[in-house]
């Protein structure tokens, strides 16, 4: 288990009280698999998955980077390509097209309605993922 995020809606009582509640368990699996190797055999479930994409760790860390109530981001990279890949499923077909790469660096606004963004318990797990591959110093 890398991390258990407990989650409410809206994320800040500034957006008004608590309307879903659900706890979050982020688990690192590993396997001596390659992505593509693993997407062959995917099948997500539409009911419960409406996209999906593989994203490298370079992406990844600007993602994290970017904290909700935080004002800079700490570890920006300046290098990310302006959109992604994805897949989106829609009447049981899988359909590969692209969005901007901000959507994923959007945080969530002090006030007003929320935006489709990484959630903050998602940011939290990506930093602790993020440290299993940084090289180990004693």
């Amino acid at each position: 288990m890398l991390a258990l995020w407990e989650s409410v809606y809206p994320p800040m009582l500034s957006r008004g009280l608590p309307k879903r509640h659900h706890v979050v368990i982020y688990l690192l699996l590993l396997s001596p698999e390659s992505h593509q190797q693993l997407q062959m055999r995917f099948k997500p479930d539409e009911a419960e998955v409406s996209a999906y994409t593989w994203l490298e760790p370079q992406i990844l860390a600007s993602v994290a980077a970017f904290e909700d109530g935080a004002g800079d981001a700490k570890k920006v990279v300046d290098n990310l390509l302006p959109v992604i890949r994805i897949t989106e499923l829609q009447h049981g077909a899988a359909k590969t097209t692209t969005i901007p790469t901000t959507l994923f660096l959007n945080t969530a606004p002090p006030q007003g309605e929320d935006m489709e963004r990484v959630s903050t318990g998602t940011k939290f797990a990506l930093r602790l993922w993020l440290d299993t591959l940084a090289p180990q110093t004693e």
